[in-house]
């Protein structure tokens, strides 16, 4: 069988042509083309920039335009060129026999909306937090919404996130990490150490709006006029346009030093600087499942993170593999940084309940827990880690 994915996803080529991207894209991409025989990718393309992983080799990629300007101005861009993207959309969806998208995101939506037109299997993957935040936009909500009504029969609909009961009928979720197994075992790291002197912290991930960076800089802040308090040292491993605000909160705030604006790292810089690091800090306002939550703990770093989409599943409500905060609430993620700075904590255990966590949602893990949703509700059989079909 042949699948055909569409993203939003912004690619650029290099030098020898080779398609690049950064983020865990491209891993889940080739987990996904790891089920079927073959693979259309369709992104967007942009200049070229620097680092950067390459997409799956084996997949065949059809570039698209990227829309003009952001939020309305895009979706205006795109209704305006409806014709443009329905043409490349449609005829990689009739060549396909299964489409997959992963949402949300406008390219995505149009594929998800043309798939069921064109009666194609759909394998709909919606990443953003299910739960309704203050994030979730009027896009967001009609997404989910196509998904709950088309969901069943050849349409399988996969939200990212976890719970004790699925989030809506004939939709089942589904965790999130770019972690193969070989590279959770790689990871040789002292789950018996304490605190360094400062005290490292980090944060990995786009650096926007929703991530609620300017929050860690606040409580960071108030942190620094107790002095009786060991003042950590973050990393911000990362890249997004909140970056130029985030550099002058800090500076206004007195904090230059104790902020590292790392960039874009590729996984063997992030691997390293999740060595060196203490804590991991994810103070989002919205999330459905982080992957930078597995990337920590297979580091051995307990999390502090908002309560946000499965955080309360993967990090625990009960202090079991990190801390939990109510999003947007500085004075309790004050609270909390306090708490781990200056308290007796176990920290052997936190290390090796996180990393045991880690071990048990790999990559591979991922794509058979797809396979096995895709394989009894198309009831086909799964024919050496293939959907035969």
């Amino acid at each position: 069988m042949k699948v055909c994915a569409i993203s939003f996803k912004e690619c650029w080529r290099d030098t020898s042509g080779t398609w690049l991207t950064d983020g865990g894209f491209p891993r889940q991409m080739a987990g996904i083309a790891s089920l079927f025989d073959e693979m259309d990718l369709v992104v967007v393309e942009v200049p070229a920039r620097a680092g950067g992983s390459p997409l799956p080799s084996a997949a065949r990629v059809f570039p698209i335009r990227k829309p003009h300007g952001v939020d309305g101005r895009r979706k205006l861009s795109i209704a305006m060129r409806l014709p443009y993207y329905a043409g490349v959309l449609i005829r990689r969806i009739l060549d396909a026999d299964v489409v997959h998208v992963p949402l949300p995101g406008d390219i995505p939506l149009l594929g998800m909306i043309f798939a069921l037109l064109c009666r194609r299997r759909l394998i709909a993957r919606y990443g953003g937090s299910w739960r309704i935040t203050s994030e979730t936009t009027l896009m967001n909500r009609v997404t989910r919404g196509c998904m709950r009504t088309f969901a069943g029969g050849r349409n399988v609909m996969l939200a990212t996130g976890s719970g004790p009961v699925d989030p809506a009928p004939q939709v089942a979720w589904i965790f999130s990490t770019a972690l193969t197994r070989e590279e959770v075992m790689a990871v040789r790291t002292d789950l018996s150490r304490g605190l360094s002197s400062p005290p490292r912290f980090i944060f990995a991930g786009r650096l926007s709006e929703e991530k609620g960076l300017l929050h860690l800089i606040a409580a960071m802040k108030i942190l620094k006029a107790d002095p009786s308090i060991p003042l950590p040292h973050i990393t911000l491993a990362g890249d997004g346009p909140q970056r130029l605000a985030l550099e002058d909160a800090a500076g206004e705030a007195g904090l230059t030093d104790s902020f590292t604006f790392a960039g874009q790292l590729n996984r063997t810089r992030l691997s390293e600087e999740m060595s060196k690091a203490d804590v991991a800090i994810q103070p989002s306002l919205t999330e459905g499942f982080s992957k930078a939550w597995l990337d920590a703990m297979a580091h051995g770093l307990p999390v502090i993170a908002s309560n946000v989409g499965a955080a309360d599943t993967v990090i625990g409500a009960n202090n079991e593999r990190g801390w939990l905060v109510e999003p947007g609430n500085v004075p309790m993620l004050t609270a909390t940084m306090r708490t781990v700075l200056t308290s007796e904590i176990d920290w052997t255990r936190l290390r090796r309940a996180a990393r045991r966590h880690a071990e048990s949602l790999t990559l591979e893990s991922w794509q058979s827990e797809i396979a096995r949703v895709c394989s009894k509700q198309w009831n086909i059989p799964v024919c050496e880690g293939r959907l035969a079909g």
